[in-house]
């Protein structure tokens, strides 16, 4: 496995993240690369490269799309991200089928499609829920946005693929749930 170039990536995510002032997809890109790793443990540095990149274009084009689950900006969204890693990884020199791996995958994160593109997708979700479900909900709770939360919570659990990373994410989706009815 190629780490020298995980490890520039990673080092590129953070420093495009800070430098956009965006330390939370900082977190949220380690641990989706984190999930894949628990996902997949035999995972290949492509698989590992998009998780960590796989919401870049944010870095560059800010948050424009704000949770949206509109298809058209989450097309948008991966399109975008896929642009930014593929330049990056072109001026690192990296092999052409690493690149065009790599840039299928992130293409593809919101919905999945391949083992490997669910395996992202799932992974992506799992952060989600970790580190952004229950402080989105009492977000949506305080402006009395409880359904409007609601159902982005279904929206995104519904978007896992594989039964263990449903049940891993379960938790953490029942707990936002029950944070909405307080």
């Amino acid at each position: 496995m190629n780490l020298g170039l995980y490890n520039k990536t990673e080092e590129f995510i953070v420093d495009a993240l800070t430098k956009a002032n965006n330390e939370n997809d900082i977190f949220h890109a380690k641990r989706t690369a984190y999930w894949v790793k628990e996902l997949k443990p035999d995972a290949g540095v492509e698989l590992l490269i998009a998780g960590l990149s796989h919401d870049i274009e944010r870095a560059f084009y800010g948050d424009w799309k704000a949770g949206s689950d509109d298809p058209k900006k989450l097309k948008k969204h991966q399109e975008l991200s896929a642009k930014e890693i593929k330049k990056f990884l072109k001026k690192e020199k990296a092999d052409e089928k690493i690149i065009e791996r790599v840039s299928d995958l992130v293409r593809h994160h919101e919905e999945g499609g391949t083992e490997d593109q669910n395996i992202l997708c799932d992974a992506d979700c799992l952060a989600y829920f970790e580190e952004k479900a229950l402080r989105n909900a009492r977000k949506y709770k305080q402006k009395g946005k409880e359904d409007e939360f609601k159902n982005k919570l279904e929206y995104v659990f519904d978007r896992i693929h594989s039964p263990r990373a449903k049940q891993i994410a379960k938790k953490r989706y029942e707990e936002a749930l029950e944070e909405l009815k307080k």
